[in-house]
């Protein structure tokens, strides 16, 4: 017992203690090999973005399943493509003809791709209030005249395909994301807080908003359905998204799985191509590889990193840090991760010590995988850039944290020439 209290003091004072470039490397390599992640349950970089050095480094090339820091790359991919104030847009059309307040026809609701869409209630308890609004589309609608519809509202996912999942993800993975689809009210869920949601997203979303529009006045002469919409429909109402920023900084801050699937899909749409997963990824190799990103070698299947085939090395991750820091967007994606001990998935974690306040980054949690990777600012005013990855079977989630935690209050308090 005194001898692990006197190598748990020397650890805590080995991150305490501000370190040169040259001494870093060999405190963090003496932090990992006393841990249960030495060898190959870790990849390991640190890059100093001021001086143009590597600071640390622990089998750089090996490639782990990366958990939620595969959304940094779902990030920065969003943010090259779409840009920092695009927006997302689900519309109302109608079919027949409208007289006197009553719509001779049917109405659609269709899917723009936006996760965000949500009733007054959910918005608020989810996002802060930061959403596409259910009520002002129903609002607008009531706005154009229509009072009474003689035949029904039909929710239309057809933006995307309607696979609900990715590929290689586990059963049990409907508790952690919803079904996938490009229209979604209150992330499908029944309720806020509990992971049980509708097996037809398009069709829940349109009961939804059948309620919505009764609320405003607005009556049908016959119930919802999912279905998509026919030629020559005329768009009578729009709602807007808050801007990719915005809702980046949700996804990141609180990992939204749903959120970084619709996205791939997203950018699939907006390459032009098809709606699927395969499609998103694709795109976000390609966003990835015009920033100068290389990712020979890596496993993307998703965009959450759910997926079991996922694998990414510290390089890659570290790459997509240091290239997207140098964009117009990178002070973006910068201020979209969570900030130690105070908010998101960091809120309790690093709570005292150089790093708090202080380390921006993303975590990334599965049964067998912990991550952590972003930027930290050294004693000395240098910028770093980090990515840490661990897995083991049966993994230790809390060792693995500690570790992680050590590892960046090393380097918020380092001094590297």
């Amino acid at each position: 017992m005194r001898r692990l209290l006197i190598i748990t003091a020397a650890l805590l004072l080995s991150a305490a203690q501000p370190a040169g470039a040259a001494t870093i490397d060999n405190t963090v390599g003496r932090m990992i090999a006393r841990s249960s992640f030495s060898g190959k349950h870790t990849t390991l970089m640190v890059w100093d973005r001021s001086s143009g050095r590597l600071l640390a480094v622990h089998k750089r090339d090996l490639e782990l399943r990366p958990a939620s820091n595969m959304k940094l790359l779902t990030s920065s991919a969003v943010l090259e493509r779409e840009g920092t104030s695009a927006r997302l847009r689900t519309r109302v059309y109608a079919t027949g003809s409208l007289s006197g307040g009553t719509l001779r026809g049917s109405l659609w609701l269709v899917g723009g791709g936006d996760p965000s869409l949500s009733t007054n209630v959910f918005a608020v308890k989810a996002f802060g209030g930061y959403s596409g609004h259910l009520s002002d589309l129903a609002a607008a609608v009531r706005a154009a005249g229509i009072v009474r519809v003689t035949g029904r509202l039909y929710g239309d996912e057809s933006l995307f395909d309607s696979r609900r999942t990715a590929p290689f993800w586990k059963p049990s993975y409907w508790m952690d994301c919803p079904p996938i689809s490009a229209l979604l009210v209150n992330e499908d869920l029944y309720r806020f807080g509990n992971p049980h949601a509708s097996a037809n997203p398009p069709l829940y979303a349109a009961q939804v908003f059948h309620k919505s529009l009764r609320g405003h006045g607005v009556t049908f002469a016959h119930g919802t359905r999912a279905g998509v919409r026919p030629a020559g429909a005329r768009v009578i109402a729009a709602e807007r998204s808050p801007t990719f920023a915005r809702m980046l900084r949700h996804m990141d801050h609180v990992s939204d799985n749903l959120f970084a699937e619709v996205f791939t899909k997203d950018l699939a749409v907006h390459g032009g191509r098809r709606g699927t997963t395969a499609n998103g990824v694709r795109a976000t190799r390609n966003a990835l590889g015009d920033i100068g990103v290389s990712l020979a070698g890596a496993r993307i299947y998703d965009g959450s990193g759910l997926s079991r085939g996922d694998r990414l090395s510290a390089r890659q991750v570290l790459s997509v840090l240091t290239h997207a820091a140098k964009q117009p967007w990178g002070r973006t994606l910068r201020a979209d991760l969570p900030l130690a001990g105070v908010n998101g998935t960091l809120d309790d974690r690093m709570r005292s010590g150089p790093a708090h306040a202080n380390v921006q980054a993303k975590t990334g949690t599965l049964n067998d995988a912990s991550a952590l990777s972003g930027y930290v600012t050294a004693a000395n005013g240098h910028h770093l850039a980090f990515a840490m990855i661990m897995n083991r079977g049966g993994m230790n989630i809390a060792a693995a944290q500690a570790l992680q935690d050590r590892i960046c209050q090393l380097l918020a308090a380092s001094r590297p020439s």
